[in-house]
């Protein structure tokens, strides 16, 4: 396998997502749960895709702070064989593997690789996906870790359930224990299009606002937050009024969209445009809040660089 610097580029990945998008004025939202797991948990290392550009295979590895790559699929022992299409690395959350899909054109494998030794590979599960490859990514959830493949996916602390898109809108899944694919013949409860939700701030409850091109039939909800209990979903055919906590800020014409959520799930940054000025608030998720807007030095620049990958 050449050098990075003599022919191996970075491919399709999380990494994508980091570096390739252009977000809407500075309003980036909370990124799905596979960015975060880019790094290892000191960012110390981060996941990547390295393609042969001669042969276009594609092998996982990761970089570190000095700028080292180390590659953990080394090259095949035979020499007519397929070219490897390994993508989407991310990292386990105590940094021992790297996990990554591959596609076989029917399905698509979720697949690990120990970081240290002789970097053995796992087989954890497989299924067929239903979005695009771009659209989808792989995600790690709960302890012992399992793979989650699917596109706009956002797992709750617990590991317990997910957003993900499928296809015709957006659901709310109960994961099972195991690696999964999630596609059409997933058991979860339909949200929509007509809200937009950022984030959990809890085990079953998630932090959402009206979608961008719709508002809400209650006027008190105009570009306003609220959080919704996923418990009482199961069944429903759409969002109930009862699931829907009262409206966390008020209702203003401001765009507000949800940056960063604490980890005790109590406070959130939001990112409001009003005509073309762009501010910064800090705001309690608690029902009737007034927001604070953020005024520390620094704070602005940075929270306009892109996405926020964790409050600590």
């Amino acid at each position: 396998m050449p050098s990075l610097s003599s022919g191996v580029r970075i491919t399709e990945s999380p990494l994508a997502d980091l570096c390739g998008h252009s977000y809407d004025g500075g309003l980036h939202p909370i990124p799905n749960s596979s960015l975060r797991q880019l790094f290892d948990e000191g960012y110390n290392r981060m996941a990547v895709v390295l393609m042969d550009r001669e042969t276009e295979a594609t092998r996982v590895g990761y970089v570190d702070t000095s700028g080292k790559v180390t590659e953990l699929s080394g090259e095949g022992s035979e020499d007519f064989a397929d070219a490897p299409h390994e993508e989407g690395a991310v990292f386990a959350e105590d940094g021992s593997a790297l996990w990554f899909t591959e596609d076989t054109g029917d399905t698509v494998q979720i697949v690990s690789r120990s970081v240290s030794g002789d970097h053995t590979r796992t087989e954890h599960g497989s299924g067929i996906g239903v979005n695009t490859p771009d659209d989808e990514r792989l995600a790690l959830a709960g302890d012992p870790a399992h793979g989650v493949y699917g596109a706009d996916v956002l797992i709750s602390p617990d590991g317990r359930k997910s957003l993900a898109r499928v296809d015709d809108g957006y659901y709310i899944v109960d994961l099972p224990q195991r690696s999964v694919v999630l596609n059409d013949r997933l058991d979860g409860n339909y949200i929509g299009y007509v809200i937009e939700c950022y984030g959990w701030v809890d085990e079953v409850r998630m932090l959402c606002g009206p979608d961008r091109d719709r508002q809400p039939d209650d006027p008190k909800r105009q570009n306003s937050f609220w959080t919704l209990d996923t418990s009482g979903l199961p069944g429903a055919s759409e969002v109930p009024d009862s699931a829907m906590s009262k409206p966390i800020i008020p209702a203003t014409d401001r765009k507000n969209t949800v940056r960063a959520i604490s980890p005790n799930g109590k406070q959130m940054i939001f990112a409001s445009l009003q005509g073309t000025r762009l501010t910064y608030y800090l705001s309690s998720t608690a029902p009737g809040s007034t927001p604070k807007k953020i005024s520390e030095p620094g704070a602005e620049t940075a929270l306009s660089a892109g996405p926020v990958l964790e409050w600590r």
